[in-house]
């Protein structure tokens, strides 16, 4: 023989824990999931092209500068690479901004992150609510930390969405999510190692269409009295003549009504007409107003 080649597959490097991969090194996993560096200038000039920003997560302090040809808008660190202080401090020193997955991270780990890119005068900080299971299950998602994450961190918060289907991307946006990164794909029947929990075209064009319907819904906190309401305010209930009165003859409970529509007095002032004396005749049906209020008797 003219060489040797060594398999190692110590446990340390074996996946388990009930994931799509147990059983595969992580060298498997990461060699058949990764990104190849030479189809980055085709797919950051196409997308250029077609107007959709693209960015790519580096892993390491090379993977940054040799994204940095390619002006990306921001960059996406991945859950498992949180702790990886030296990554987050050299792409934050970029100044672009940076989007931080939490799917592994103790509190403190976020913070030392949410630091680390403050340190370098880089305050564009997203951080991601990230569940780091494949498939996540919809309990474990708890989703109302990413209200609490924006809070706390002072930054804007988002979902990293390994969940199946959109209940829960939409359900983010509802809590506040600002951004949402949910896995893609062209068509599953391809494979890969995230084909079970990605979406293909026609999902993924459904997910973003309830999420700017749910944006839509969302609104703001508004109170106003806008024309459309006021429109909508005639069919509230208003006080009326039920029986006719004849001038100088009391108001009472049974020949005033609140009843449909508001054309008349709001219900309010019911108790404070009762008792008083009709200014003038009124015929049934007719909309109480204060002019058809007399004195007290």
């Amino acid at each position: 023989a003219d060489t040797l080649t060594l398999d190692c597959r110590k446990e340390d490097f074996v996946i388990r824990g009930g994931t799509l991969w147990d059983g595969k090194t992580l060298y498997e996993l990461y060699k058949e999931a990764y990104t190849p560096w030479e189809w980055h200038e085709e797919l950051f000039t196409y997308a250029n092209k077609i107007g959709i920003d693209i960015f790519s997560s580096p892993f390491d302090k090379s993977a940054v500068d040799f994204l940095e040809r390619f002006d990306p808008p921001a960059y996406k660190i991945a859950s498992f690479e949180i702790t990886d202080y030296g990554l987050i401090r050299h792409a934050a020193s970029k100044g672009r901004p940076m989007i931080i997955s939490t799917g592994i991270a103790t509190l403190q780990e976020i913070q030392d992150a949410v630091d680390i890119c403050r340190e370098e005068g880089n305050n564009d900080i997203v951080l991601l609510k990230c569940t780091s299971a494949y498939p996540a299950p919809l309990e474990e998602a708890n989703l109302r930390t990413i209200p609490n994450l924006a809070e706390t961190f002072g930054v804007v918060a988002g979902f990293s969405d390994h969940t199946l289907g959109i209940t829960a991307p939409v359900a983010a946006v509802a809590l506040g999510a600002r951004v949402i990164e949910k896995h893609f794909i062209l068509d599953r029947e391809l494979g890969g190692p995230d084909a079970d929990f990605s979406l293909d075209r026609e999902e993924f064009a459904q997910m973003v269409q309830v999420v700017r319907d749910t944006e839509k819904l969302l609104g703001k906190v508004d109170y106003s009295m806008t024309a459309k309401r006021r429109e909508s305010r005639r069919f509230s209930r208003s006080l009326y003549i039920a029986e006719s009165v004849r001038k100088g003859e009391l108001f009472t409970e049974k020949n005033i009504r609140s009843v449909r529509p508001g054309f008349g007095l709001h219900p309010k002032h019911l108790s404070r007409i009762l008792g008083k004396r009709a200014a003038r005749d009124l015929e049934k049906g007719t909309a109480l107003s204060w002019e058809m209020v007399g004195e007290e008797s």
